[in-house]
């Protein structure tokens, strides 16, 4: 029985290629699906005409208090209308779309991160959020669309 040595060295090679793309796809699977920066404005109608009119991005939610345009794909700018009693004051939150959102509350939590908030649920979005800051005062929200059509658009 005769070993052919090109051969065999093109399946080991064909085996190694294999194993490091199958590792390459497991570290590129994201946590995160979406995010959506949100702005607060005050003059809500005036931010209603600058994304519309002046950057011209699609509207994609509407909730009545905020509303969310597409930038491209996966990626989207909010507006608020910015309220005196917000727990959120300040001016932009960073908001991320996980498929989990009650596994990072925990793990967040775990953490001893600071403000961070109750888990919360929004019933006319429908989604379940959490809010919390870094050392730097910059707001964070980590979320999960309920709806269906949401979680495709997220």
């Amino acid at each position: 029985m005769k070993i052919n040595s090109p051969l065999l060295l093109i399946g080991l090679i064909s085996i190694i290629l294999t194993s490091c793309l199958n590792q390459q796809k497991e570290k590129k699977e994201m946590k995160y699906s979406s995010a959506i920066t949100f702005l607060y404005y005050d003059d809500f109608e005036y931010g209603i005409n600058f994304f519309e009119n002046v950057l011209e991005l699609n509207l994609v939610m509407d909730q009545g208090f905020a509303r969310v345009y597409q930038v491209n794909e996966k990626a989207f700018l909010g507006i608020v209308q910015k309220r005196d009693t917000s727990e959120l004051a300040g001016s932009t939150l960073f908001s991320l779309t996980t498929a989990n959102v009650d596994r990072e509350f925990e793990r967040v939590k775990a953490l001893g991160t600071i403000n961070l908030s109750e888990m919360k649920y929004f019933e006319s979005i429908p989604l379940k959020s959490f809010f919390f800051d870094d050392k730097e005062g910059h707001k964070f929200e980590i979320q999960q669309f309920l709806k269906e059509e949401d979680v495709l658009q997220f």
